[in-house]
């Protein structure tokens, strides 16, 4: 009798202790501002509301998870980068950051301007160690980063004065003690480009001319009121600017963009992936002179639109009002962001293949396009469980190395078999 009067005292003890416990998680998880916790904090609540709890845990069942895919075996080591700072984003806060890779180094600069330097031997370890590089560089923010030919080029937005804010572009050549950035273009606009707001900004080489450059600039308006700068053939907004690196002038190359995030440039092609309004997310075969749609056409809607609402307020057909269809266009949108070609030495399996990122989706997208590049044939999901915002491939390694901002971590994929 005795064993059975501690045993109930032992369970009421241990009651007691749960039920503490989880209050004390559930403040934690109330008021956190850990990225990561935050946003499995919204998601949760977005499946509760939406009473569908028992459908996000039986749903396809054909969906594999790492280190499993499709054909091949993968596995995902992640490493925490604590050297990376605490920034805004679209979801409040996150670790954003972005990778290049050069010679043996991976390169990698956060939001603020911090550039760190990492062996590619260090990717062995679990904890790696870092060099911080000594820099001029002065943005507010950074937009993106761009390897070639021993240089680094970074845009940025600058704040200039209380009504003047430019998006900039610099160019250092690297070195492992001291970068030295030097400005080779600055673009402003007073329709979108702001001191509180700059989206875009993606930098390319031009098919692999080391002398003329691609930037990606927003378009202009508010969420569900877009304006019509994206089609003005006199506007930077909603544009991609083929830039002269030695004249220090561009072009208006391809119009009626509404927020690219990815470029992809080679010999043959240029592609882009761009944010859609409320869905509809795209990714585009960009084109000289021609126009994308935004605002007239989008395959997204707006963010205020009612369920009653049975009338679109986008046009449903790029084609038949002018403008170029994109190669493929996400619904529900999956946070569009970088976009890679994978040389063929990762997986035979994985021939010709495109990588895609996504924030909000926490997924890679391994894709594969026609010839013409004017469909996706197929599309396989890789859910990493985090936002994605920058992605490479390191041919020597045969790794992908993702830019992971929830946690601040990197992500190496290699494969396994």
């Amino acid at each position: 009798m005795k064993f059975f009067k501690i045993f109930n005292q032992f369970l009421i003890y241990f009651f007691y202790f749960l039920l503490i416990s989880i209050l004390f998680f559930t403040i934690y998880i109330v008021n956190t501002s850990d990225p990561f916790t935050k946003s499995f904090r919204k998601e949760f609540k977005t499946v509760v509301k939406k009473g569908n709890i028992k459908a996000n845990f039986f749903n396809n069942y054909r969906v594999e998870h790492l280190p499993n895919t499709q054909f091949t075996k993968i596995n995902l080591k992640k490493i925490k980068l604590d050297f990376i700072d605490i920034s805004n984003c679209h979801i409040g806060s996150c670790y954003t950051f972005y990778i290049e890779q050069h010679n043996e180094n991976l390169i990698i600069a956060d939001r603020k301007g911090d550039i760190n330097f990492i062996k590619f031997s260090e990717l062995e370890n679990k904890k790696v160690n870092h060099k911080k590089i000594s820099t001029n560089l002065d943005f507010d923010r950074i937009l993106d980063t761009f390897v070639m030919n021993d240089h680094i080029y970074i845009s940025g937005k600058k704040t200039l004065s209380e009504d003047v804010t430019e998006i900039q572009i610099v160019r250092g050549k690297i070195n492992e003690n001291n970068i030295k950035f030097e400005k080779l273009i600055g673009l402003r606009s007073d329709k979108c480009i702001f001191r509180y707001s700059v989206h875009s900004g993606k930098i390319q080489s031009f098919k692999g001319d080391e002398n003329k450059l691609l930037l990606s600039v927003n378009s202009s308006g508010w969420t569900d009121n877009p304006s019509m700068e994206s089609l003005d053939p006199n506007s930077i907004c909603g544009k991609i600017l083929l830039i002269d690196v030695n004249a220090k002038n561009y072009e208006v190359y391809s119009s009626g963009h509404r927020n690219i995030i990815g470029l992809y440039s080679d010999k043959n092609i240029i592609l882009s992936t761009e944010h859609g309004p409320y869905s509809g997310d795209e990714i585009n075969n960009i084109k000289n002179k021609k126009s994308y749609g935004w605002p007239v056409a989008s395959y997204g809607e707006r963010y205020s639109r009612g369920n009653s609402d049975d009338v679109p307020f986008y046009k449903k057909s790029h084609k038949s009002n002018g403008f170029v269809e994109p190669i493929f266009s996400f619904i529900p949108a999956i946070g569009i962001s970088e976009i890679i070609k994978l040389p063929n030495n990762f997986s035979n399996m994985w021939e010709d293949n495109f990588l895609i990122s996504s924030l909000n989706g926490k997924k890679l997208h391994r894709v594969k396009f026609d010839q013409e590049y004017t469909k996706m044939i197929y599309s396989e999901e890789i859910y990493i469980g985090d936002r994605i915002r920058d992605l490479l491939y390191n041919t020597k390694e045969q790794k992908i190395i993702l830019a992971l901002e929830l946690t601040g971590s990197l992500g190496i994929l290699t494969n396994t078999q």
